[in-house]
C-alpha cells in the first residue's frame, strides 16, 4: 500500500502560503498543515486556507521550531495511517512540479528515505550557501564519508513505517532537526535517495533563521552526531 500525505511546517508564513495554496491543491494529495504557534493573524489566514481548500489542519500551541512541526506531523501521519510524508516547506521556495517524480521514486523504492538535492538561482544568500557547505563537509565526516547529501533540503519524502523508530531519538527541534533526522536515518541502515531540484529564495519571504541562536544549535548537532556516528562504530552499527 502507498498512502503519502504532504506535511508542511507552518510559522507565520500566511501571505507565501496564499500564493502556492492553488498549486498545492494541484497535488491531489491530502495536506497537512502543522502551525507552530504562529500569531492570531497568521493562524487566522491558516485556518481560511484550510477551509477553503480543504487542507488539514494541527497545531502546536507554542512555537518550538521547525523540527518540532514536522515531528508533529509525521506523528499525526502514523497514527493516522499513512504511509509516506512529504516535507515542503510553507515559504515557497520548493519547485512543485517536481512532487511527481518525488513520489515515483518514493513508490519505487518505499523503504528510502527520498531526499532534495537543491539547485539554486542566483538570489540565494552567499552565507546560506557557504553555511550549508560547512554542514555538508561535516555530516561526510560523521557517516565516515558515506553521505554527500543536501542535509538541509526540506524538500523530502519519509517512509513512516521506518521513522517510528528514529523519532524517538532525534534530540534536537529547531533548523537542526532535518540534519539530525537524515544522518540518523542513514546510520540506523535507511537508505536515502537523492532528486536534483530547482529551488528560489523569494524576494519577499520570510526566514526564520536565527543567525546566533540557530548556528548554535547547528554546531551541537554537528558535535552529538560525531559522538553518535562514534558509538555505533564501536557497537558494531546495530
Amino acid at each position: 500500500m502507498f498512502k503519502p500525505i504532504v506535511v508542511i511546517p507552518f510559522f507565520n508564513h500566511g501571505t507565501a502560503l496564499k500564493k502556492i495554496a492553488p498549486e498545492l491543491k494541484n497535488i491531489q494529495l491530502p495536506i497537512l498543515l502543522v502551525n507552530d504557534g504562529s500569531d492570531k493573524e497568521n493562524t487566522r489566514i491558516l485556518k481560511d486556507l484550510c477551509k477553503t481548500h480543504g487542507f488539514l489542519y494541527e497545531e502546536n500551541k507554542k512555537n518550538g521550531g521547525k523540527g518540532a512541526a514536522v515531528r508533529t506531523g509525521l506523528n499525526w501521519a502514523i497514527k493516522n495511517g499513512y504511509t509516506h510524508a512529504l516535507q515542503i516547506d510553507a515559504d515557497g521556495q520548493h519547485n512543485l512540479k517536481d512532487v511527481p517524480d518525488f513520489l515515483k521514486l518514493a513508490k519505487e523504492s518505499p523503504n528510502n528515505i527520498i531526499c532534495g538535492h537543491p539547485v539554486y538561482d542566483d538570489k540565494a544568500p552567499k552565507s546560506r550557501l557557504y553555511g550549508r557547505k560547512v554542514t555538508n563537509f561535516w555530516v561526510w565526516i560523521e557517516t565516515g564519508g558515506r553521505l554527500k547529501t543536501d542535509t538541509m533540503c526540506g524538500f523530502r519524502i519519509y517512509p513512516l513505517s521506518l521513522m517510528k523508530d528514529i523519532l524517538p531519538i532525534i534530540w534536537f527541534n529547531r533548523m537542526g532537526f532535518d540534519i539530525e533526522i537524515l544522518v540518523k536515518s542513514f546510520l540506523n541502515k535507511i537508505p536515502i535517495t537523492e532528486k536534483s531540484t530547482k529551488v528560489a529564495y523569494q524576494p519577499d519571504g520570510v526566514s526564520h533563521f536565527r543567525p546566533f541562536k540557530d548556528n548554535v544549535e547547528i554546531s551541537c548537532v554537528h558535535t552529538c552526531l560525531c559522538v553518535y556516528s562514534i558509538w555505533k562504530l564501536l557497537t558494531g552499527w546495530k
